[in-house]
């Protein structure tokens, strides 16, 4: 069995604490829940707009959630 870490501990800690899934995630990004998953997952990167979209939602910073 592959071990897969959590990627990006503290956006998906946040996302669970305030109950939010990837479609409110998508919804904020203007985007689908297919490019949030693959974002999300490590297949794409996350562009400096989308990371600067999110901090905003969450009132928190990169470090607070990407790292």
């Amino acid at each position: 069995m592959k071990d897969n870490p959590i990627r990006f501990p503290g956006l998906v800690g946040i996302m669970a604490a305030n109950g939010e899934t990837y479609q409110n995630l998508a919804d904020i990004l203007h985007t689908s829940v297919s490019s949030v998953s693959r974002r999300m997952n490590g297949d794409v990167d996350w562009s400096l707009g989308e990371v600067k979209a999110i901090c905003e939602h969450y009132g928190k910073s990169y470090y607070d959630l990407f790292e």
